[in-house]
């Protein structure tokens, strides 16, 4: 799941083809309709305008694998005229799903996929009805994308399954298209397919408000950036979640006393859908489940959100919380899945609090510790972050000291605090016993296998495969100076909450009937209110993307009907 730089930027020239898109040409074509466009002032009472600036069958809000799914199936079932609209510049278009591992979670039986994630549910309910629809919907993913759409799909090994043991984990498999983890394998070849079937895309358009009618809530279009664009047929909101809104993440977040978190995926998910649903009077749903990616560092600048996963070259690193003091064996955040770990029957996010730093001696912090680079991550794809412990120094997101005592300063902590620290954990490597944590001991996985059969030592190099054991062991390396520091958070990878839907994609009010028109696909608003397989969220926003598409475009236009 890491891999060199050198072979991440082979696979981003795959980008290029993006240069001569005609979709860049479509950004605005169907602006400046309002001389044709309906002129009626005894409508529907609602807040439709006097004139429409743009307008299309369909509106499709959001461009990653939910939005052109959704784009893609509509215009393949008849939708003549398809728009999506892109808050980001087309530089930066394709939402998290362009920089996320783009993997596809494909079970082989519908009754085992439901069984699988209803375990991985834990109490979590999702009706039956929904539960057993989105089982179709991943299942028939595979037809979908090989049959139809012509792409070549790979088997994957990584989270197939994820949780092994679980009733059904043996049906969970995981593919990627033509067998490139990351690098935008999915979103590149959709993108494509979108193009070439005339779906129009306008760019650095914000949606932000349903047009709709007051009493009925039948929607009519949506406002964005000042333009009112009709949807004769409906809506669909692929928009994604809020990790980019730290309001948001602070009020719907899990993790009480660690408020602060870091983003992995798109720095322009901030919710947008998550308002719009409310303004209309929609159901909310999980809205306090994430996917996270453990510890992370900031990429680009002190204060920006945006961030990379640290894999340092040595071992001579701790972590330290906002009291200058360890707060956990740092080695267990390679047992996490998703940023979760197992404690006392729970699967919580791991809790760093704010701020927490990394702590690194001489070795470590003399070796980038972004010389590895994930699959994933804003930063990393969109080319964007500092990518040398040089750069990072140099823009203030690492510092560098000659003594604990500077580098406490530096980062605002007690230096004796901090001085105690480092010489505590530096004893307990001279004694080879780690007295707080139990660092240098092995750190086993205990869901759903037996302890005493692990075997293999992380720290040798290795690690054990099979589906029952995995076994880590991060030994003790004392810190020496010269000294380094940048902080840590949690790294989010994607939020799962938002507006409720149905087995067809139909947006939910509070009463939990459809409003009329208004379907919704992808990470806004999951089915995954707790534990979810990897390759999931990107499953899903493939089929209740394709699911929300073809609904919605066998609809009859709401302007012929009145």
């Amino acid at each position: 799941m890491i891999m060199r730089k050198e072979q991440l930027n082979r696979g981003i020239s795959r980008r290029n083809f993006l240069k001569g898109s005609t979709l860049a040409a479509a950004g605005l074509a169907t602006v400046g309709l309002a001389g044709c466009a309906s002129q009626e002032t005894t409508g529907p009472n609602g807040n439709l305008p006097e004139s429409w600036d743009a307008e299309a069958d369909i509106v499709v809000v959001g461009l990653g694998a939910a939005g052109l799914s959704a784009s893609i199936a509509a215009k393949m079932a008849g939708a003549e005229h398809v728009l999506a609209l892109e808050v980001a510049p087309e530089e930066f278009s394709g939402g998290t799903t362009r920089v996320s591992g783009d993997m596809l979670m494909i079970p082989e039986s519908v009754d085992a996929a439901v069984m699988y994630q209803t375990e991985l549910n834990a109490g979590y309910e999702v009706p039956e009805d929904f539960m057993q629809a989105w089982a179709e919907g991943v299942c028939g993913n595979m037809e979908w994308l090989s049959d139809e759409l012509g792409y070549d799909l790979q088997p994957a090994t990584a989270a197939a399954p994820e949780f092994p043991g679980i009733p059904g984990g043996d049906k969970i498999k995981t593919y990627y298209v033509d067998g490139i983890c990351g690098m935008s394998s999915l979103w590149i070849p959709l993108r494509e397919t979108a193009d070439e079937l005339g779906v129009e895309v306008m760019y650095d358009t914000r949606a932000t408000e349903l047009i709709y009618n007051y009493e009925t809530k039948e929607v009519y279009g949506i406002a964005a950036e000042g333009k009112h664009i009709k949807a004769k047929r409906g809506v669909i909101l692929a928009c994604g979640g809020f990790a980019a809104n730290p309001e948001m993440m602070q009020n719907y977040s899990v993790s009480l006393g660690c408020p602060r978190s870091f983003v992995c995926g798109s720095p322009y998910n901030v919710g947008d859908g998550v308002k719009m649903a409310q303004q209309i009077g929609a159901d909310l749903w999980h809205m306090n489940s994430y996917a996270a990616a453990s510890t992370c560092v900031r990429a680009e600048s002190p204060d920006s959100l945006i961030c990379n996963i640290p894999y340092p070259m040595g071992l001579d690193y701790i972590y330290v919380n906002n009291e200058g003091k360890r707060f956990m064996y740092e080695e267990l955040r390679g047992t996490l899945r998703h940023g979760k770990g197992k404690e006392r029957g729970v699967w919580p996010l791991l809790a760093i609090p704010t701020p927490s730093y990394m702590i690194l001696g001489n070795d470590a912090g003399s070796k980038d510790i972004l010389g590895a680079v994930t699959y994933m991550a804003w930063s990393v794809i969109m080319e964007t972050g500092k990518t040398t412990n040089e750069e990072l120094i140099d823009a203030g997101i690492m510092v560098k000291a000659d003594t604990i005592e500077e580098l406490a300063e530096k980062i605002g902590y007690p230096p004796e605090t901090l001085t105690e620290t480092v010489n505590t954990y530096n004893q307990y490597c001279a004694e080879g016993a780690d007295k707080d944590f139990g660092r240098g001991e092995a750190v086993y996985d205990d869901y759903y296998f037996n302890a005493a059969d692990a075997t293999t030592a992380y720290g040798e190099g290795e690690q054990s495969t099979d589906e029952t054991t995995i076994i880590k062991e991060f030994p003790l390396v004392p810190l020496e100076p010269p000294f380094y520091a940048i902080e840590i958070a949690l790294g989010m990878l994607n939020t799962q909450g938002g507006a409720k839907r149905n087995g067809l994609c139909q947006v939910l009010n509070l009463e939990g009937e459809p409003i009329p028109r208004l379907y919704s696909a992808g990470e806004f608003g999951t089915i995954y209110g707790y534990m979810y397989n990897g390759g999931g969220n990107i499953s899903e926003a493939v089929a209740s993307g394709r699911i929300a598409g073809q609904e919605c475009a066998g609809l009859d236009t709401w302007d012929k009907q009145k």
